[in-house]
């Protein structure tokens, strides 16, 4: 009876009591600053636009990998209202699978993510899965809306209780330009009528050489590359040729013109419509100087050919002849004559500062010339001795495929191969003969490149077939990239591996001229049915039947 009463005043003393029961949601709790839900993208109202670069950092440490973004050019940077150079493009994050781990918000380098402290990061409920997708907008809506008043990085708090306690200077307020007295500053500076951006410097004015200004001048459209956009242009438009071929329709003529326009191109160098560089260049009466046209350094024959670390290396001359211009320059403000020695470095490294004239003036000779800068006759070898490329090749830094030494034993294999066949009296495979044609070599059968760089052929000529090798392109067949074999239509137009692919046709055809060659040698008549395999796939040797 006693336990029943306690129990009974325990009751009524509850009883009695004001709820604590809140109505959510139209109540609801507030929340603690370090409270955690989802990460979401902060807003930078200093530079009205988003803190984030799409770098991708949180994308390769996310454990669960629910990240997925992208990364484009910040156009603001060249207006000088940023000092982002990149910007994030796209952004997505899949809330069904995030762990809210905060290892995203901990690696950011640019305090461009962080985990949404209130309400809106924890309802999120939803019927279907994909909903739960966001996207960027979707994840700098409580930015930018200013409802993520406190943005928190749990690290900035143990870091401040740490100083604290140790009576240390406390530490700079972190996502200053994603706090509201930013967006009140950015509203402020809209109202005054000055743009939403702080200005930090002079816009960029575009960059033009005088070879763009007289190509835009002649009303022609003009279009500078890198080698790596050239190449990339180039294959894509040859994939597209492809694809026309495998499906049995003709190569559209815009695309073959790509494919030429590309193969021609030289990086750095305007290219207009009408197919000819605008910048000049090898083999268009450019007279060299100590400058590239991409405005880079331009070296004597044999001059920073070394490998790296050695003293004739690109980047130990360029080093020197930067400090012997430097010194130069120095002489002629104080008004002073330039030191003999440094005025023959000059000379050496090819600088246009060379006091008594340049090397490139003595490389043209007396009447000046045409073609590589004056009366210099290109080829294979360089002055010196040591192998000469054509440009764009041999430039990769060391270990990489378009290496100077990688591309110089590929080339030195090439001509090991062309000189064994021609000891043997055999034709030069077609892949060996492209190999010496795009490195340089003057073995190349059908025709050293050098004419071509030159300007003594028609501009665009694809190389001569290889003596004893492939045909000349029959009208309206569609040569493969390099100027190889062609067949009749319909034939060497299969996907890779299929047998009516290029490799395999190919590879018939060049065992059925071998034996044909073979039974000539010995003077017997060649076999009907290598008579016929060369009829149907085009061999030249097919018409002396």
């Amino acid at each position: 009876m006693k336990g029943l009463l306690k129990g009974l005043g325990v009751t009524a003393n509850v009883f009695t009591r004001k709820p604590v029961t809140i109505e959510y949601p139209d109540t609801k709790h507030l929340l603690p600053v370090r409270a955690r839900s989802f990460p979401v993208l902060t807003w930078d109202f200093d530079h009205d636009e988003p803190f984030c670069t799409g770098c991708n950092v949180c994308v390769r440490n996310c454990p669960v990998d629910c990240m997925t973004a992208t990364m484009q050019d910040n156009p603001k940077y060249t207006e000088g209202t940023s000092n982002r150079r990149k910007l994030v493009e796209k952004f997505w994050i899949d809330y069904g699978r995030c762990m809210r781990c905060n290892i995203c918000v901990e690696v950011c380098p640019f305090e461009a993510i962080v985990m949404d402290n209130n309400w809106t990061g924890h309802e999120h409920a939803s019927f279907d899965r994909r909903d739960l997708h966001m996207d960027l907008d979707e994840l700098l809506r409580p930015s930018r809306t200013g409802s993520l008043e406190v943005p928190f990085r749990p690290q900035d708090n143990i870091e401040l209780i740490e100083k604290q306690v140790k009576g240390e200077e406390l530490p700079e307020e972190t996502f200053k330009g994603a706090r509201p007295p930013a967006r009140q500053a950015q509203f402020e500076r809209v109202a005054r009528g000055e743009p939403a951006a702080i200005q930090e410097r002079e816009p960029e004015k575009p960059k033009a050489t005088a070879a763009t200004a007289a190509a835009a001048a002649a009303g022609g459209e003009v279009e500078i590359l890198s080698e790596s956009k050239i190449r990339a242009k180039r294959m894509r438009a040859e994939r597209t040729a492809k694809e026309h071929q495998d499906r049995g329709e003709a190569v559209p003529a815009e695309v073959l013109a790509d494919i030429e326009k590309y193969r021609n191109m030289k990086p750095g160098v305007p290219y207009t419509p009408g197919g000819a560089a605008a910048g000049g260049g090898m083999g268009t009466g450019e007279v060299l100087t100590g400058t590239n046209p991409d405005g880079s350094m331009r070296f004597p024959p044999g001059v920073g050919t070394g490998p790296k670390g050695d003293p004739n290396s690109p980047e130990k001359v360029k080093a020197k002849r930067m400090r012997a211009e430097r010194k130069a320059k120095e002489a002629t403000d104080a008004g002073e004559p330039i030191p003999d020695d440094v005025a023959q470095t000059l000379y050496d490294l090819g600088s246009d500062l060379a006091p008594n004239g340049t090397i490139w003036a003595t490389l043209a000779g007396p009447a000046g010339g045409s073609g590589g800068g004056g009366g210099i006759s290109l080829g294979g070898t360089n002055t010196d001795g040591s192998m000469r490329f054509p440009p764009g090749i041999g430039t990769g830094p060391k270990g990489d495929p378009n290496s100077p030494e990688k591309v110089k034993a590929k080339r030195m294999r090439a001509e090991r191969k062309a000189k064994e066949a021609t000891d043997a009296g055999e034709p030069i495979p077609d892949d060996v003969a492209e190999t010496l044609y795009a490195m340089g070599s003057d073995l190349a059968p059908g025709g050293s490149i050098w004419v071509k760089e030159l300007g003594e052929g028609a501009p665009g000529e694809p190389m001569a077939a290889p003596a004893g090798g492939g045909a000349a392109a029959a009208p309206g067949a569609a040569a493969p990239a390099g100027g190889g074999m062609t067949f009749p239509p319909g034939i060497g137009t299969g996907p890779k591996g299929d047998p009516n692919s290029y490799e395999k046709v190919r590879a018939k055809r060049m065992r059925a001229e071998r034996k044909a060659m073979e039974a000539q040698d010995k003077g017997e008549p060649i076999p009907d049915d290598v008579i016929a395999t060369l009829r149907e796939l085009g061999s030249p040797m097919a018409g002396g039947q």
